[in-house]
């Protein structure tokens, strides 16, 4: 035996646990980095580059909307203080009221733009029909009372539709919005109904407003179509764009003079 040849033999096998612990780690930070790209690539697949221009549009955009929304909220206030123990009408201090309310409601819905995904999936759970038609007649009260709006109700807790909460309201406040701006000032009726038929649950809407020709119902669901002189005929196409995402099916029966009726048409959960 050759001197220290024991000696070698040990620091061979050391040698190799080295190196084999080296693989290891080399192994490791492969997959380590792996992951991290992985990570990087849903990230940049969640929020594509070409959405980015759209993105800094909006934030500027909605940033362009808060400064004169805050001017109007100032000048609100302002006026608030200055009729304070005045003796004026209770339709002057609503006034005021249903302003404040809308700023907030507009400042409310621009941050959760500011904060939206775009790529975020749309979450479906079992959504009481009832408090979601209740949800948006609180956010339409302000215009109902301005015009005076008798709003005849027939529907009761518990019709479940599986669907998306959030979505829901905005078809059932666009439709509500509609249904306000075509009746008449003092004169007008809105009567909504919920039901279930076997295995469906029937929403309708109802006003006696002014009513449409057959053909320009059969139209008013799709994008770009509008009647109105301000309109960008956006919403009702919407409002078709996420009963379909719900598999939900929507009629319109209108004539002039007689009012609109929408029906909606649910799975029930």
């Amino acid at each position: 035996m050759l001197p220290n040849q024991g000696h070698s033999k040990t620091n061979g096998h050391e040698a190799r646990a080295n190196a084999t612990a080296k693989g290891r780690d080399v192994v490791r930070d492969d997959q380590q980095r792996n992951r991290q790209r992985q990570k990087r690539t849903a990230v940049i697949e969640g929020n594509p580059k070409n959405n980015a221009p759209m993105r800094r549009q909006v934030e500027m955009t909605i940033h362009e909307i808060r400064n004169p929304l805050t001017a109007i909220s100032l000048a609100n206030q302002s006026i608030q203080e200055q009729i304070q123990g005045e003796q004026l009408p209770d339709s002057v201090f609503a006034c005021t009221a249903i302003i404040q309310k809308n700023i907030g409601a507009i400042e409310k819905m621009l941050k959760e733009l500011l904060t939206a995904r775009t790529s975020k999936k749309m979450e479906t759970i079992p959504v009481d029909v009832f408090f979601a038609i209740e949800n948006c007649l609180r956010k339409t009260d302000d215009r109902i009372f301005l015009k005076k709006i008798d709003v005849n109700k027939s529907y009761t807790p518990g019709l479940l539709v599986r669907g998306n909460a959030e979505k829901l309201s905005v078809v059932f406040l666009n439709i509500i919005v509609n249904a306000i701006e075509a009746v008449k000032e003092g004169e007008g009726k809105i009567w909504i109904a919920a039901y279930q038929v076997k295995d469906k649950v029937k929403v309708i809407f109802k006003d006696n407003g002014a009513g449409m020709e057959p053909e320009v119902a059969n139209h008013m669901f799709e994008k770009n179509f509008s009647k109105k002189l301000k309109g960008l005929g956006v919403g009702l196409a919407h409002v078709k764009q996420v009963l379909d995402s719900h598999n939900a099916l929507v009629s319109v029966n209108s004539e002039p003079g007689t009012g609109t009726t929408i029906l909606i048409e649910f799975d029930k959960f």
